[in-house]
């Protein structure tokens, strides 16, 4: 469920043309690669942290801030 949400927030990001310019080639797979890898941490990361009726919504909640902010990043970084 969670790479499903994951999949779905990236392509949403993707159509919201919130993909970097240097990810011409693939791009969009990409971001729901990246979506669905942010969303499966975010969900483990609630099941740890809150429990498992709250690990769904911050998996939304998490691939949402990540998606948008790990592409912003990345270049800083390079």
């Amino acid at each position: 469920l969670w790479l499903g949400i994951g999949a779905v927030v990236g392509l949403i990001a993707n159509a919201a043309n919130l993909r970097p310019a240097s990810w011409r080639t693939f791009g969009w797979m990409r971001m729901v690669a990246l979506g669905a890898l942010v969303a499966f941490c975010g969900g483990w990361l609630g099941v740890i942290l809150l429990g498992r009726p709250f690990a769904t919504m911050l998996a939304l909640w998490v691939a949402v801030i990540g998606i948008v902010g790990i592409p912003k990043l990345l270049p800083r970084i390079s």
